[in-house]
């Protein structure tokens, strides 16, 4: 019973609307124009970004909107030439949202989202290098206050659940010289079966990092 009100609580939070459809050094001097030696190595990347919390139903034509917020994280990286224009390696993200929306008492917040995977980088010249990354991560959803269930009453909430599923993301990176590197990104995610939810995530987000 208590799940099913916190289902309730989830629901009566969100805002429903109609849905419309290596080397382990490299020498940046020396290396040739255009060379995934540029962007091969371990990297450090800091994080900022906004984001938009949905489950979209499109079975019945109805998008759950649980709010937007701005948040910041850490990203680890190494990437391996694989030929003179492709680099490929494995990636971690671990970030935090202010995201936090409140209705009768009740409030909703997705304090961390954590991701792993695989990052692939096309090198676009001796600075530039567009990339994609595809991979599992996990997004916390925290519920506390008290929600006005209409069978039992008022119940208190103090809930914490996660859920996973996909993570993939587009985005661009450009040089500043040396290790110094800045990047651009959009991705979305899915976490199933959150309270009976599947939260859809969605952001834009800012990058600056080192490549050793």
């Amino acid at each position: 019973m208590k799940k099913t009100a916190i289902a309730l609580a989830m629901a009566s939070i969100s805002l429903p609307s109609m849905a419309a459809a290596q080397d382990d050094y490299v020498n940046y001097e020396e290396a040739p124009e255009k060379s995934a030696a540029h962007k091969a190595g371990f990297r450090v990347e800091g994080r900022a970004f906004y984001e938009n919390i949905t489950d979209p139903e499109e079975d019945i034509g109805i998008i759950y909107e649980f709010g937007n917020g701005v948040g910041a994280g850490v990203e680890f990286g190494a990437d391996f030439a694989v030929s003179d224009t492709v680099v490929l390696g494995p990636y971690v993200t671990y970030d935090f949202s202010s995201m936090e929306n409140c209705e009768d008492g009740a409030c909703l917040s997705t304090p961390t989202y954590w991701a792993v995977g695989l990052h692939a980088g096309i090198v676009t010249g001796s600075k530039g290098m567009v990339f994609a990354k595809l991979g599992y991560g996990e997004q916390e959803v925290t519920l506390e206050g008290t929600f006005d269930d209409p069978v039992d009453g008022p119940i208190l909430l103090d809930e914490s659940e996660s859920g996973g599923g996909y993570n993939f993301a587009l985005g661009y990176e450009h040089g500043f010289g040396g290790p110094l590197y800045g990047r651009v990104e959009v991705g979305v995610s899915e976490s199933y079966d959150i309270y009976g939810f599947d939260l859809q995530r969605g952001f834009f987000g800012l990058g600056l990092g080192a490549r050793f």
